[in-house]
């Protein structure tokens, strides 16, 4: 009777064994495929037409409610964070080869805080296959001021200008995040049509 007793027990813990690992892999399966976790999040701009991507650990912020010119704002924390802003030129024929002429216009766009301490020349780009500047800069000091990587972009042609401001603070902390800012940077596509 003992041995009988012994394989009914033995054969209940192998189905319960079995049974268990069915409902777990069940579970497993519809955790992974209900709620996935995105290592990366594309915004797609629709009426300016352009993409960038930042980290899916980054939260995307409210749009401020005075600024309609602003298409995205995101942070990684308190300390470092992306605008993307997009506004009309009056501007034509601005390519890689004619970039100099707007150079002006640039430096009176960044020299128009007085707060501003430009780090080095401006830097001639092409990103996402449009052409424009990358300034580094600072502003304010202590715990008023940062650092921006601000680059200006110019779409078709000259006639609307896309800026990529990424912000920094401290000013110290922009050696820290400028790895994380540039690989941002190169997910932009100027053109998402």
């Amino acid at each position: 009777m003992n041995r009988k007793l012994l394989v009914v027990v033995a054969v209940a813990a192998v189905l319960a064994l079995l049974a268990g690992a069915a409902v777990g892999r069940n579970l497993l399966s519809d955790a992974t495929t209900t709620s996935p976790t995105a290592d990366v999040v594309t915004f797609k701009d629709e009426i300016a037409k352009f993409s960038i991507s930042y980290p899916g650990s980054w939260e995307r912020l409210a749009l401020p409610a005075d600024d309609p010119d602003v298409a995205l704002l995101v942070k990684a924390d308190e300390a470092t964070s992306l605008l993307v802003r997009t506004s009309a030129l009056g501007l034509d024929n601005v390519t890689t080869k004619t970039l100099n002429i707007v150079r002006k216009f640039t430096d009176e766009l960044v020299a128009a805080d007085t707060r501003v301490t430009v780090l080095g020349e401006p830097v001639a780009v092409e990103l996402g296959g449009l052409p424009g500047y990358r300034y580094r800069y600072t502003y304010g000091t202590g715990a008023s001021g940062g650092a921006h990587d601000h680059y200006f972009l110019f779409k078709n042609g000259g006639r609307q200008l896309i800026q990529l401001v990424f912000q920094a603070t401290p000013a110290q902390h922009l050696a820290e995040v400028t790895p994380a800012f540039q690989r941002i940077a190169g997910t932009f596509r100027g053109s998402d049509e």
